[in-house]
């Protein structure tokens, strides 16, 4: 028997380093398969910021493919999503290629596997490419060298002046033609499996990813153009999204035409969209709506077969559709977070699945589907270098909880990780200290899946409640709905909320509650503390935004027209009520009566929030005595890529939870 050393919540030693949880772990995304060799792929973050291409190979092995100097990486919408492509081999290509949009120096490369040769297809200062789809005969040699991608023109850079398009390119000759031009916005361009077709998503402002959007067909040309375009679905609010083809040729997409987003599918020639009936999973979500291109939250393994991660109340399962008889089979596997890009069909009877368990780092599995009816699952690359027992983890439990501000009348949810060590315990009758995250969006959310930031945390002797307030996302359209016109004003309540609640259940000590989180977590942050101040001891904010009008102003293209959602306006708003209700929002304006400390992270290079925002935020506390700390991190963008900038926000905040949640109470 293990005898615990007893030491206040806070004070814990962990094995858990600063590096271990940041520099010794990966982001990994994107798994993508060739449908003819079955040879697998995934990215994979490199320490640097930038981000590799791995090949997994037959005996289980992976290889880094993509030279160190390149990065297969895309800025489309600021936020990116996917950059890649397989290109199969052909006739007149023996070997497998995969093209790719590199960043760094914006252009669209093709990269040979095999070899690791990079050519380029073009480079441009002001043009971007991202979710790129290969023809089926691309390599045929028949003049079908053709990959679909989205194309952002930043030749006049003003936001209301960016453009975007669904391109062709041709990888032979490096020649690019816009097929679809009419619309504000593009995702998903993606081949028919006989390549006589085309599908893509598009939506104007003011709306956004997630509120109306529209999905188009058309007949495809050898010759790199489209005719007969027709409406597929969605417009008139709903949010269609993720359209994919079966190998049959049926049309399938994720639409909202009740309160949780379904599948359905279309085949050319019908009127209307049928939804897949699936018993008991009417409110799973399935399908990303979010800022991030090309995401795959369903595959197919044969015309007939499904693989999908459909989200409930923030938690993922992943499930296998039988689509001859609408039935399905929950599949036995430790994955709980999911989100974005995290399925690829490897063969008719396995995927590809990157995601993060309980107590397991986010990684990439081969799942594969047994006569029987269930799975095995092989691990293929963990996100992180140490192999740290499962018993060192804390587990999450969710949590609902009444609004007491609610209007309308709704429950909040997220979910609780209590401190945990096997190595410690608290003194008795001592309750530990509460850290809120926030997540950003703000129509993201949290998942209970393992984040190793957090675990350095529960392992000291903190809790940590991860809310997902409403708006978020994977509750369904009403929750994510519920947040507009009322941004900075229901997420608030529901953060302050939460700290009471939990103090009131005996969960955590309401005198050293401390929140924490960036973008529009981080405006969270601020509101939380201005609004209130008595229940927070102390914020760490990172990228945080503080003036919604000057984000309303500053921001990129996709985000221009979000604050009228968010805020409530339309087009009639007057601007003197425009001006009132930014101010009322906007967190910069009340700084001065903020008396929690607070620690300001943000990155020079942040083209999304400016760090300007962080800047009048420390000015203002300061100028009324405030506690304020400013750390700015030099060639950082929005959220961070380099490992040494999230040690930073891990290391720092440990210091400024030291100061401020341990601090000896009066």
């Amino acid at each position: 028997m293990v005898t615990k050393t007893i030491a206040p919540y806070g004070t814990w030693t962990s094995p858990l380093t600063a590096e271990a949880v940041t520099a010794g772990s990966r982001s990994l995304s994107s798994p993508r398969a060739d449908a003819v060799s079955g040879r697998g792929f995934f990215l994979e973050s490199r320490a640097n910021g930038t981000q590799g291409i791995v090949e997994i190979l037959a005996d289980g092995s992976t290889k880094h493919v993509l030279p160190d100097s390149s990065s297969a990486s895309t800025i489309v919408y600021e936020y990116g999503g996917l950059p890649y492509a397989i290109i199969p081999a052909g006739k007149q290509h023996e070997s497998l290629r995969i093209i790719f949009s590199d960043a760094k120096n914006k252009s669209l490369n093709l990269l040979d596997v095999d070899t690791g040769k990079v050519t380029t297809l073009v480079e441009s200062e002001t043009l971007r490419y991202a979710d790129l789809d290969a023809h089926p005969r691309v390599s045929d040699g028949k003049g079908t060298a053709w990959v679909l991608a989205v194309e952002e023109d930043h030749e006049k850079p003003k936001p209301a002046d960016v453009r975007n398009y669904v391109v062709a390119v041709n990888i032979e000759t490096g020649e690019v033609k816009r097929i679809a031009s009419t619309a504000d916005f593009y995702m998903f361009p993606r081949f028919s499996p006989d390549g006589k077709q085309i599908v893509w998503k598009q939506w104007d402002h003011p709306d956004m990813p997630f509120t109306s959007t529209e999905i188009y067909w058309a007949d495809w040309k050898d010759s790199g153009d489209v005719n007969n375009v027709e409406h597929v679905a969605g417009g008139k609010g709903e949010c269609v999204t993720e359209p994919r083809w079966s190998p049959d040729g049926t049309l399938f997409f994720c639409g909202e035409k009740t309160n949780f987003r379904q599948l359905f599918r279309k085949k050319v020639g019908e009127t209307e969209a049928a939804q897949i009936k699936l018993d008991g999973l009417e409110d799973y979500e399935f399908g990303d709506a979010s800022f991030f291109i090309g995401c795959q939250g369903y595959v197919f393994l044969s015309e007939t077969s499904i693989v999908a991660a459909p989200v409930k109340f923030g938690s993922y399962d992943i499930i296998h559709i039988d689509l001859t008889t609408s039935t399905w089979t929950k599949l036995d596997n430790p994955l709980k977070d999911m989100r974005f890009d995290v399925l690829a069909a490897q063969s008719p009877t396995s995927v590809l699945a990157v995601g993060a368990g309980y107590t397991t780092p986010q990684a990439v599995y081969s799942i594969t589907l047994t006569p029987t009816g269930g799975s095995s699952v092989s691990l293929v690359r963990s996100s992180t270098d140490t192999d740290y027992p499962p018993s060192l983890f804390s587990t999450p439990t969710p949590i609902s909880f009444p609004s007491r501000k609610g209007n309308p009348s709704r429950s909040v949810h997220g979910f609780f990780w209590p401190p945990h060590n096997p190595s410690f315990s608290a003194p008795d009758d001592t309750l530990p200290p509460l850290l809120i995250t926030t997540h950003g969006g703000p129509t993201a959310h949290s998942s209970p899946g393992l984040k190793m930031m957090d675990q350095y945390f529960l392992t000291r002797g903190y809790a940590v409640f991860a809310i997902n307030y409403t708006g978020s996302s994977g509750h369904g359209r009403a929750y994510r709905e519920a947040l507009y016109g009322r941004w900075g004003v229901a997420d608030t309540d529901d953060a302050g909320d939460a700290a009471e609640y939990l103090s009131r259940e005996g969960m955590a000590d309401g005198r050293r509650v401390g929140i924490v989180g960036g973008s529009a977590g981080g405006y969270n942050v601020l509101q939380g503390l201005v609004h209130y101040g008595d229940v927070f001891a102390g914020g760490v904010c990172y990228c945080g935004v503080s003036d919604v009008a000057a984000l309303d102003v500053e921001t990129h293209k996709m985000e221009s027209r979000y604050m009228d959602l968010l805020m409530g306006f339309g087009e009639g708003t007057p601007e003197e009520e425009r001006d009132r209700v930014f101010r009322e929002r906007s967190p910069v304006y009340r700084a001065g009566e903020i008396r929690a400390p607070l620690l300001l992270i943000h990155g020079d290079g942040d083209t999304i929030v400016p760090i300007r925002q962080s800047w009048d935020v420390k000015e203002r506390i300061e100028g009324e005595g405030g506690e304020v700390e400013m750390i700015v991190l030099r060639g950082e963008g929005h959220m961070f890529k380099r490992a040494e900038s999230w040690q930073t926000v891990v290391t720092e905040g440990e210091r400024w939870w030291r100061k401020t949640l341990l601090r000896e109470l009066d």
